[in-house]
């Protein structure tokens, strides 16, 4: 398994935050909103502005650990957001 990372620009519908494909165990996703940026929602294949399973404000990071098969989504209330990822398992 290796580890990736990049920055995913996150828009007004549901952006893939972890890897499309993962390792047999799943992968661990760390997200990092930039100091000064725009909330980003995060939550699964559905999440809203209105629904979602947790907020992750400029300035902070969350991490998670994902089964095989699951993916974390992303999503703001309007323009982009550029967040930077980190990816194990992958």
């Amino acid at each position: 398994m290796a580890l990736s990372h990049e920055v995913v620009s996150v828009g007004t519908t549901a952006t893939l935050l972890s890897a499309a494909t993962a390792g047999r165990d799943g992968q661990t996703v760390l997200v990092q909103n930039p100091t000064g940026g725009a909330d980003v929602k995060l939550g699964g294949t559905g999440v809203t502005t209105a629904s979602y399973g947790y907020l992750l404000t400029g300035g902070t990071a969350f991490a998670i650990d994902l089964q095989a098969g699951e993916s974390l989504y992303g999503v703001v209330a309007s323009s982009t957001q550029s967040v930077s990822i980190i990816r194990q398992g992958v």
